[in-house]
């Protein structure tokens, strides 16, 4: 299972960017019953790119795909390719005020 750290950082992008209530997700929350598709999962990778500077590739093959995909699976897959800096960046994410803008 992912560290908690990622699991933490991919759940404050997915209720910002998706303006979901933070009380809905835990790492065993599937995207699918979230009403997150494959489509809304490339735009969760990109926000994170965008956010953390971690290049995510979004045609690997190890990507997590299908309806059963879990906070924890994506969590898992980002840190497959996050840096020292990168960590850095996840820690401020992770710990930053909710209405902060980071």
């Amino acid at each position: 299972m992912a560290e908690q750290l990622f699991v933490d950082v991919i759940i404050r992008l997915i209720v910002r960017h998706f303006e979901m209530d933070p009380g809905q997700l835990t790492a065993d929350s599937k995207l699918r019953q979230l009403g997150l598709d494959s489509i809304a999962l490339a735009e969760l990778l990109v926000v994170v790119e965008e956010e953390t500077g971690i290049d995510v590739p979004l045609t690997d093959e190890a990507m997590p795909a299908g309806p059963e995909v879990t906070v924890a699976e994506v969590a898992d897959y980002l840190a497959r390719f996050a840096d020292e800096s990168a960590l850095a960046v996840l820690q401020i994410l992770a710990t930053a005020p909710e209405e902060a803008d980071v």
